[in-house]
């Protein structure tokens, strides 16, 4: 298990901040959708076309917001992210039209991304030596806010009331409130000067942009447990329905204790390109599996699932590990904000993308297509350390030709 708390001041205020954020997280992942279906009553297509032209639409912020971040300080600028969002989220009680519904969606949906983007700058200043594993830390943090916010999103649904709903949105729009308020214990952090060179240079960075595509196609295996596991015990499996808390249960439990320890060893560009390769065979492993497990005894069927959920889970701690690495250690430090936005642009489109492809392929086509989906994640794993090795070459001649001109002024 994690140490419960950071080392230092700093570090426990963001994580603070983060669970709290985090209890919010959980109570709209949980029960947002039925939020807008059963209590809104909006039509079930109209609010998947709504999230998803969300989604579309949160993906640039992040770049100008990170970027934003970098050169006018990080803590405020995340702090105004949340308290956008909680205002979004509190709108989500007056949604109750199409275009309503989508005004505060992409509000909220924008101001997440952001969110994400401007944080990072605290978390590569605040994280001591080794900012890759605070950030593992977080994560594993988040884990254990969403499953405590999901605890509560359970009670709303199983009420079904309209209150109930409600005090789930309001209850949702507070926790990123505090979220926001603790940040006033966080010291600030003091922009760097820029080194020249143009203004977006993390669009102009190719080997960069490269490993964003990667890990965004790699990061679809994220709606395997959430999404393609669920439908598939349900349409596919003799396995009982309950399993389906069970694989998410065991997949959440295992990063909550092992993500950090992952991390640790994944300490350069190199071995976060290795560890995106293992990733890639553990998913392609856990695929085949879950496929095997159709149309055989349930006993059998819950067996291979559950064997399936852990190796992919391992799996999913090598590829989180691999991303925090790369993405901070690959990116210069005066523009952390902009690099982290444009990386998780890759995330975002996994976001909107990821569940339709894992439906039509996993449940649509059925056996073929996990094995098609696992091959995906294994190419794409195989591919990692090559566009890593493309990246140190492009940071190591950036270096030079910052450092030339100050040599030679030293001369």
């Amino acid at each position: 298990m994690p140490q419960l708390l950071p080392n230092t001041g700093p570090q426990r205020v963001l994580a603070a901040s983060n669970f709290v954020y985090t209890i919010g997280s959980g109570l709209y992942l949980t029960a947002g959708v039925l939020y807008f279906t059963q209590a809104a009553h909006l039509p079930a297509s109209q609010v998947g076309l709504g999230l998803g032209i969300a989604g579309f639409v949160s993906l640039a912020l992040g770049i100008a917001v990170g970027h934003l971040a970098d050169r006018h300080g990080a803590r405020g600028v995340y702090a105004t992210t949340l308290i956008i969002q909680a205002l979004a989220t509190a709108c989500f009680v007056l949604a109750d039209s199409f275009w309503p519904f989508v005004l505060v969606v992409c509000a909220a949906a924008g101001a997440k991304a952001a969110g994400i983007a401007a944080r990072s700058p605290l978390i590569r200043h605040h994280g001591g030596d080794r900012p890759q594993e605070f950030r593992a830390y977080l994560r594993a943090v988040t884990n254990v806010g969403i499953s405590l916010g999901a605890v509560g999103a359970g009670w709303v649904v199983q009420v079904g009331t309209l209150t109930a709903y409600q005090l789930l949105v309001i209850g949702n729009a507070i926790a990123f409130v505090v979220s926001a308020a603790l940040l006033v214990f966080l010291p600030p952090v003091t922009p760097l000067p820029t080194t020249g060179g143009p203004r977006w240079i993390a669009l102009q960075d190719r080997p960069y942009l490269l490993l964003t595509a990667l890990d965004g196609i790699m990061a679809i295996q994220f709606k395997v447990l959430t999404v393609a596991i669920p439908l598939w015990i349900v349409s596919a499996t003799t396995a009982p329905h309950w399993l389906i808390s069970g694989t998410m249960l065991t997949g959440t439990v295992i990063v909550v204790a092992f993500q950090v320890r992952a991390s640790r060893n994944i300490d350069s560009p190199a071995a976060g390109g290795n560890a995106y390769r293992r990733a890639g065979i553990a998913f392609l492993i856990a695929c085949s599996m879950i496929s095997m497990s159709g149309g055989i005894p349930a006993w059998a069927a819950a067996t291979l699932l559950i064997t399936a959920v852990v190796i992919h889970t391992i799996g999913e701690l090598w590829h989180s590990a691999a991303g925090f690495e790369v993405s901070f250690a690959l990116a210069p430090q005066h523009a952390t904000g902009q690099y982290l936005g444009v990386f998780g642009l890759g995330a975002g489109l996994a976001e909107a993308l990821g569940p339709g492809l894992l439906i039509w392929l996993c449940i649509a086509w059925g056996r073929p297509g996990w094995y098609v989906v696992g091959g995906m994640f294994a190419l794409t794993g195989l591919a990692a350390p090559l566009a890593v090795r493309w990246a140190q070459h492009h940071q190591n001649a950036r270096k030079a030709h910052f450092q030339a001109p100050e040599n030679a002024s030293a001369a």
